[in-house]
């Protein structure tokens, strides 16, 4: 009934499915879409039975309702409070799925294959299939009587089990399973005993052994031979008594001591035999057992050979049973890999074997091999990371079953290792091992675990995987591919998310939960304080893969709009995705070795459902204080609110704050903030819940803040800069907590981004409260300073205030009553806050370590600057019209209610009031108003050294002026304002001296001199710009605004001050092309100066004239080296009343006229004839003017091109012609004559040449920013780039330039006489000198440093926008945690972790070899000759080795002879004469003694024979010269030699056994006597060319030779000639086989006897049987005889 129940639900379920474009759903999908519109609390089974036939109306009608509901599941709650009265849900579960495939299946499946369309003819049969499939699976929904009632409509996600139907591999228990399987095969086949192989590694091991074994035993017999060495001299001190009488007649006595040396013959006997015996063990056992050891490795090499190259070994298309042969030799390589290998050389040829067998089957294998592979690495002891991990390759692009082989794999690696002990038995350590190496002398560590118990069992701790070799193995799986192919991107890595379907992203969910419990089956297998990295790498894939999944989802949410078709819900999706977080964070809980909380912390929380975030963060709080298996219980999201709500959970939870480690709160605490940060679903409730919860922790709570404060203030300025509202809340917190919270409310205050808050007016209010009713030691009031110091008084993207202007003068208003309440007693003027750089309140407070007053007043100040109070600043755009057209009009000082208190301050001449009134009222707005009113306020403020606050003010108040500039130009009081703060921050101030000045001026400012002036100077050059833009004023009203302000003051040229702001005026007019507008000015007052109007003026020059001083002139000297902008506008002006007067043309007609006039008087007659009332002194004229400036401008200066032309204009100009006469050469050098003038010329030319160097090393420099330096606004907000000083290209270009002044100036022809200019060499520049000569007043532009000139510009201008921009110490510096929600940033990121993968190694190389021993010619085993010559071959390299060999041992025996004749001689006993000289004491009177008394003696001291030691040191060298040698290994070509002739002699001796032909046994024969032939001396002294040619002589012999009677006669004349073959040869000499023949062997044995020969005739003799031989002879003799005859 069940059966039958179930299928009519899911026939009717698909009845009703709505018709998409999208691929059609999973039986189980479409059951858990669907609703249910209609039931009832009493329904029973039977209520769901099938309908009849007779019944269409009812079923269509039910229809009809089904298809009329909603598809899509309501989402998860996140009103707070909410209670869900249903608990139970519809259970749905997977019906329907894939074929199941083995995990060692060649092919598979796509990851996703597309499934078939489910028609509803076929869908019971689909479905009865999958009942068989699922087996003992639940069904998909319960029967109504075991629902609870009401039926809740609310989706579910479904199980793992469910979601294994979106996977085609079957999902996780496949993968379980397929482990079992993968280890019963791998069991079965690791397993080779008997292997042929396994014989030939044995016998290579055992010989490698034997070798190891010989170099130690010659290792000792060298360190005997060593000590010998040392025993064979002793040394014996010998003493002679020494008497005698000195010149004092007493006798003396001394004492004369030395050596003698004692030589030991037995000792030198005993060395001898040392020696002996260490060159038999170097010569025969080393030099037998390497060539056997190389034999042995051979004959693997040949095995291995055989086996990668037989048939088709290497094809791509081998059946399984085919590759048997090479999985069995594989693992009997690994088999010897578990053993205890002491041998270096062994084990790296099995890894070599290894590496080369392992390249094939990965070839050839499939992903079976692969996984056997796997097996045989996780059973292998450590280390085997570093030489086979690359063993383990899973290819997941281009391969139908790579998924599947990735999942599988991992399975393997996740789990326990199946049979490892079993295969590690030989690593096992011996119970004496154990007892001696567990000592705390041992040096082994056994590791416990955070209790400080043993981690693991020491009994069996020896088994255990290392943790580096599964790293390595973890790193060997693509990961990268892996997640490329789940998000579906192509090879080339492109990324198309759009395309992503509501059922493939289902199956993206299905395949990371089953990654992820894949990954967490690791993490339990590998719980122990062994693996802690290894456990962080697999936690560190799990968060990889949910914050794939999450930036997927994020994606697919973005485009997923309600027009989009889709089967599954959104709301369904986001459940599935909620739990799939759930479940990976829930595994992470559970393992305490992770760092759980580090890893938390990086969670993508930004997409998870409001529900699911109150649900983990319940789960994170009593991760630590619930029982792991308890964490996943509660599922209710009200219960969870409840929950945390609860104060003892609080309590418990700070309480495991305090004992937990920092770190890991700190951890945690992060992770609460990045789980506030912006999410589809933001709630607002939860992000207040978060934000108080680190607030209590890190502020409130006395336990834990200590710990917390710091990372809590950065975490809930996190938070709040990505919600602002937080500041509202946490400031309600701070008023309820501020007594328990204190000063530290203010660090937290400082962090917080204020600058994005905007407070409401009631947040004011208690912000003014504070401010007002608390002392300024309070915290209230230091807190309200902190506060409104962090708003955002400055401008939006668009120009608008960021808060409203009605706001910023209520805190202004605010300020200042607050100002004159604490400070009214104590008023503190501007001596203090000008020279403070502006920092933050709280700065002030805690590290200048200010007064609370001083503090208050500097806040006060640097507040009130940054509140936009005059209507220019609140409106920008209207700064420039006329004054009073704001939007909104000006209060009236004195009539407006709200400005009582400014009133009141205005009337205590306090200076905040007089900056208020003129920023806030029609003082500031109205220029009558302020010309009446306003300017005796702003010289008020400007006298209480507030000089910055009336910068700024005028700021406010000009720009509207400037078309009205006559009022305030006129207006005294206005320019002594002016003047008078030009002389507060003047750098020399009138009235003051300069030394006075340097020494009190800091006490009055506390900074650098004219930094007022400097700002005062880049408002100017603002205004200059503002003002060229369309439909404004222009730069010439403000430039002739300023110009007569600057020069209304007395003697201004002199003041320093002044002319740095004329200099910078002057640049602005070049700039900006108004230098006609300056010169103008400027003309008219140089005019004045020289009393053309009949003033004053007019009395003091004509005296200074006539007493001979120079001209009046606005230069004062001869030129400006500082303000050259200035001098050159003033030098032009200069220049222009020069040639209005017609000054200068009637000196040079003089000069022309009269070659004999000097300047000066030229100069008189000149002003005579033109009867000038003024003219210049001789030294003011412009040829003498321009020179100097030119020597004064430094060369980096824009204007010192322009300067130059300027001089060589007037120097080089020839006005000849112009007058009718001859051109007489440069007028110029008329003017150089004097000696006072030739100094000056020739200081020019050395000017140039400085310039010039100068530009050739700037023009080789690079092009680099300039230095950082405070002006450059390198810390305002969105400041443009840095542009450069100056480019390289213009330097250049500069040299060039110079170089052609440098040679005008010096070529005297030139100068002297008319040059046709054409004719001129490049060098001179012809046609520029033609328009100098000439005078053409056309600039040379081109060569003015533009780049330097606007860098200048920005740079003045960028100090007063830094001034008004909001202070760098309001921003904050938090760094914003990562927006899961956006999907650009999502792609980039899936992009940017998939290039972050480690890479696996690549596959092992093929390694293509030829064979180790070259196949024998078939034609060698017919043909003798053929054999002779393969013999020849391999035989001499045999017999060459030997040779070399026993030429090698031979020289060593007469070296170390040598070496033992020479040993006696190191040392000798010689006589030697010895005089010594004896004293006595002397008298007693202190007399020394007489005469020493001589005594001469002879004795035999010891003396070593240099030219003895110098030999024995070189014989010792040439022998361990030798043993270094002989104990090098042989050559590989000795052992293919010897291999090849025994291929060949077993070739020939298996094909005569099995075909006996007399061919055959021609070339046997033939091969015996070849190599019988090449037994020699050398070769029996070398042991393996004994025993080899000794094995090939006794097998040719025994088959070819023995028992042949025609070749005994060649056998005996063989032994007879070389009778040291007898031993060899004798068993091999059969006379009875030949008994025709034995009278004549006999006879020829018998007729060789010698004395020296008797042992070998003997031997001989032994061989011939008499009775065997003469029965034999008779025999034949009776067959010979006639009949009858005896």
């Amino acid at each position: 009934e069940a059966s039958e129940t179930l299928s009519e639900t899911s026939q009717r379920s698909t009845q009703i499915l709505p018709q998409t474009s999208e691929e059609p759903l999973p039986t189980s999908q479409t059951l858990s879409s669907s609703t249910l519109s209609q039931t009832s609390s009493s329904t029973s089974p039977q209520t769901l039975e099938k309908p009849s036939e007779t019944e269409p109306e009812k079923r269509n009608e039910w229809r009809g309702e089904a298809q009329g509901a909603e598809l899509r599941a309501e989402p998860p709650s996140t009103e707070v409070g909410r209670e869900t009265q249903n608990k139970t849900h519809i259970q749905t579960q997977a019906c329907i799925s894939t074929t199941l495939e083995t995990p060692l299946a060649p092919s598979a499946p796509a990851l996703y294959p597309s499934l078939p369309t489910l028609e509803e003819g076929s869908l019971m049969q689909l479905h009865k299939e999958a009942l068989r499939a699922c087996g003992t699976r639940g069904p998909a929904v319960l029967p109504l009587g075991e629902q609870e009632c009401p039926l809740s409509l609310e989706p579910v996600a479904f199980s793992l089990e469910q979601l294994s139907v979106w996977e085609p591999g079957g999902g996780m228990c496949v993968w379980v399973e397929g482990v079992e399987v993968c280890a019963a095969r791998f069991a079965v086949l690791a397993r080779q005993e008997g292997h042929e192989l396994t014989e030939l590694l044995q016998n290579y091991w055992r010989c490698r052994r034997q070798l190891t074994h010989a170099h130690t035993q010659l290792h000792t017999h060298t360190s005997d031979c060593n000590t010998t060495q040392n025993r064979l001299w002793s040394f014996r001190d010998e003493q002679l008594t020494l008497q005698g009488v000195c010149g004092d007649q007493s006798k003396v006595y001394g004492y004369h001591r030395f050596q003698q040396a004692d030589f030991s013959e037995a000792v030198l006997v005993e060395l001898r035999k040392l020696f002996e015996a260490r060159s038999e063990l170097l010569h025969q056992k080393v030099a037998l057992h390497a060539y056997t050891a190389l034999l042995s490795r051979l004959q693997v090499e040949s095995y291995l050979h055989c086996l990668l190259h037989g048939e088709n070994t290497l094809s791509h298309t081998l059946q399984p049973s085919s590759l048997l042969p090479l999985k069995e030799s594989i693992s009997v390589l690994f088999s010897f890999t578990r053993r205890v290998l002491d041998d270096t050389q062994f084990q790296t040829d099995i890894h070599l074997w290894l590496q080369r067998l392992v390249a094939v089957l990965l070839r050839v294998g499939g992903s079976g091999e692969h996984l056997y592979l796997l097996n045989h690495l996780l059973c292998c002891s450590a280390g085997v990371g570093k030489w086979a991990a690359a063993f383990l390759q899973i290819q997941v692009l281009g391969n139908a079953s790579g998924v599947q082989q990735f999942m599988q794999a991992l399975a393997i690696l996740m789990s326990p290792v199946r049979h490892r002990a079993e295969f590690m038995s030989h690593m096992k350590p011996c119970e004496s091992q154990s007892a001696t190496a567990s000592g705390p002398e041992s040096g082994n560590w056994t590791l416990v675990d955070e209790g400080g118990e043993e981690d693991e069992d020491p009994e069996s701790s020896w088994l255990l995987l290392c943790e580096e070799d599964l790293i390595s193995l973890l790193s060997q799986f693509p990961f990268q591919q892996l997640f490329t192919h789940l998000l579906e991107m192509s090879k080339k890595g492109v990324y198309e998310p759009k395309s992503c379907s509501s059922q493939k992203m289902m199956r993206v969910f299905a395949f990371a939960s089953s990654l992820i419990e894949l990954l967490a089956v690791g993490l339990n297998t590998y719980d122990s304080a062994r693996y802690r990295q290894l456990v962080k790498r697999i936690g560190h894939t799990i968060r990889m893969t949910v914050c794939y999944v999450s930036d997927h989802w994020a994606q697919y949410v973005s485009v997923a709009g309600p027009a989009r078709p889709r089967t599954i819900s959104l709301e369904k999706l986001q459940l599935e995705y909620d739990h799939l977080f759930l479940r990976a964070v829930l595994h992470v809980l559970r393992n305490k070795r992770l760092g759980i909380w580090l890893f938390m912390s990086e969670m993508p929380y930004g997409t998870l459902s409001s529900s699911m975030l109150w649900r983990v963060l319940y789960v994170m709080q009593c991760a630590e204080t619930a029982a792991p298996d308890t964490l996943n219980s509660t599922d209710n999201t009200y219960t969870c609110l409840q929950a945390l709500r609860e104060p003892s959970h609080q309590e418990r939870f700070e309480k495991w704050l305090c004992e937990v480690n920092s770190s890991d709160g700190i951890s945690l605490l992060t992770a609460l903030a990045h789980m506030a940060m912006p999410t589809h679903h933001s709630d607002p409730t939860f992000i207040t819940t978060i934000a108080l919860l680190v607030f209590q922790v890190s502020y409130v709570s006395v336990s834990t803040r200590e710990t917390y404060s710091k990372v809590g203030r950065e975490l809930l300025a996190a938070i709040a800069t990505v919600h602002p509202y937080i500041i509202s809340v946490l400031l309600d917190r701070l008023r309820e907590t501020i007594e328990t919270v204190g000063m530290v409310a203010l660090y937290l205050s400082k962090e917080l981004p204020l600058f994005l808050w905007r407070p409401s007016p009631e947040e004011v209010c208690v912000i003014g409260g504070w401010l007002l009713q608390h002392p300024l030691s309070a915290v209230e009031n230091s807190l309200a300073c902190v506060l409104l110091e962090g708003l955002d008084w400055g401008y939006t993207q668009d120009g608008t205030l960021a808060l409203p202007s009605s706001l910023h003068s209520e805190v202004a208003l605010l300020v200042a009553e607050a100002y004159q309440k604490y400070l009214t007693d104590k008023p503190y003027n501007g001596l203090i806050s000008e020279g403070i750089k502006q920092v933050s309140y709280l700065a002030s407070v805690l590290r200048l370590g200010l007064s609370p007053e001083a503090s208050f007043s500097q806040w006060a100040w640097q507040l009130l600057l940054r509140l936009k109070l005059h209507g220019n600043t609140q409106y920008p755009q209207a700064a420039w019209s006329t004054p009073g057209s704001a939007p909104n009009p000006s209060p009236e000082l004195t009539h407006a209610p709200n400005m009582h208190p400014v009133l009141r301050a205005v009337k205590a001449g306090l200076p905040i009031g007089c900056y208020l009134a003129i920023a806030m009222t029609t003082v500031g707005h109205s220029l009558e108003v302020f010309c009446t009113e306003g300017v005796d306020l702003l010289k008020n403020l400007i006298q209480s050294q507030h000089l910055r606050a009336a910068v700024h003010l005028l700021d406010n108040i000009l720009p509207p002026t400037y078309p009205l500039s006559f009022y305030l130009l006129k207006n005294t009081q206005f320019v002594g304002c002016v003047q008078l703060f030009l002389q507060c921050d003047g750098v020399c101030p009138q009235g003051v001296t300069q030394q006075v000045t340097h020494r009190v001026a800091p006490l009055f400012t506390g900074g650098t001199y004219g930094d007022m002036v400097r700002l005062l100077n880049s408002v100017i050059q603002t205004h200059v710009v503002e003002s060229s833009r369309p439909g404004r004023v222009g730069p010439a009203a403000v430039l002739e605004f300023w110009l007569g302000i600057l020069t209304q003051q007395n003697l201004w040229y002199r003041d320093r001050t002044v002319l740095f702001l004329m200099d910078q005026i002057c640049r602005s007019a070049f700039t900006h092309h108004q230098e006609e507008c300056v010169q103008r000015l400027l003309y008219q007052q140089h005019k004045i100066a020289l009393g053309y109007h009949g003033d004053r003026g007019l009395l003091s020059s004509l005296v200074g004239w006539i007493a001979g001083n120079a001209t009046p002139s606005f230069i004062e000297g001869q030129s400006l080296s500082g303000e050259v902008w200035f001098a050159w506008l003033v030098l032009n002006m200069e220049g222009m009343f020069e040639e209005d007067s017609q000054l200068g043309r009637c000196m040079e007609h003089e000069l022309l006229s009269d070659p004999n006039l000097s300047p000066d008087q030229a100069l008189k007659k000149a002003q005579q004839r033109l009867k000038l009332p003024v003219a210049p002194s001789l030294q003011r004229l412009q040829v003498y003017r321009w020179a100097c400036q030119a020597l004064s401008t430094p060369p980096d200066h824009p204007l010192l091109p322009l300067v130059w032309q300027r001089f060589l204009q007037l120097y080089l100009r020839q006005p000849g012609p112009e007058y009718g006469l001859d051109a007489g050469g440069c007028i110029g050098r008329r003017f150089f004559q004097g000696s006072t003038q030739a100094v000056l010329l020739r200081d020019l030319r050395q000017r140039l040449q400085e310039v010039s160097d100068f530009h050739h090393a700037a023009s080789q420099a690079l092009r680099v920013p300039p230095t950082h330096t405070p002006s450059q606004g390198e810390d305002r907000p969105n400041s443009p780039p840095h542009l450069f000083l100056t480019s390289p290209q213009i330097h250049t270009e500069l040299v060039r330039l110079f170089g052609v002044f440098a040679v005008w100036l010096d070529d005297e022809t030139l100068q002297k006489k008319e040059v046709y200019l054409p004719s001129l060499p490049p060098q001179y520049d012809p046609q520029r000198l033609a328009k100098v000569m000439h005078k053409q007043q056309e600039l040379w532009v081109e060569y003015v440093d533009q780049e330097r000139v606007q860098y200048d510009e920005r740079e003045v201008l960028d100090l007063w926008d830094k001034v008004k921009n909001e202070p760098t110490f309001i921003q904050s510096n938090n760094p914003a945690f990562t927006d899961y929600t956006n999907p650009s940033a999502a792609r980039k990121r899936i992009q940017s972790n998939l290039q972050k993968h480690t890479i696996p190694r690549p596959l092992p190389e093929l390694q293509s070899q030829r064979a180790p021993v070259p196949e024998v010619p078939s034609a060698c085993l017919a043909d003798p000759a053929a054999a002779s010559t393969l013999l020849q071959q391999d035989l001499c390299c045999l017999q060459e080795q030997a040779r070399f060999a026993v030429s090698r041992e031979a020289q060593q025996v007469a070296l170390e002879s040598e070496l033992l004749e020479s040993l006696p001689l190191l040392y000798r006993n010689r006589p030697e004469q010895v005089t010594m000289a004896l004293e006595c004491r002397g008298q007693r009177g202190g007399q020394p003694c007489q005469g020493a008394a001589h005594i001469t003696v002879t004795c035999e001291c010891v003396q070593k024979q240099e030219a003895v030691e110098t030999q024995i040191v070189s014989l010792r060298s040439d022998i361990k010269q030798l043993q270094t040698e002989a104990k090098t290994p042989p050559p590989q070509s000795l052992a293919q030699a010897a291999v090849h002739t025994e291929k060949f002699i077993t070739a020939l001796v298996n094909l005569y056994k099995a075909k006996p032909t007399a061919a055959v046994q021609s070339v046997g024969v033939a091969a015996f006597y070849k190599v019988v032939s090449f037994v020699c001396e050398d070769t029996l002294r070398h042991p393996p060319t004994r025993q080899y040619l000794s094995s090939c002589v006794e097998i040719l012999g025994q088959v070819f030779i023995q028992g042949n009677q025609a070749e005994c006669g060649r056998v005996l004349s063989t032994i007879l000639e070389q009778r040291r073959l007898c031993p060899l040869l004798s068993p091999f000499f059969t006379p009875n086989a030949a008994p025709n023949q034995l009278v004549s062997l006999y006879k020829e044995v018998v007729t060789s006897l010698h004395p020296d020969s008797a042992d070998v005739i003997f031997m001989l003799l032994t061989k011939v049987s008499t009775r065997h031989s003469l029965g034999c002879f008779l025999s034949l003799r009776h067959s010979a005889s006639p009949k009858g005859v005896r």
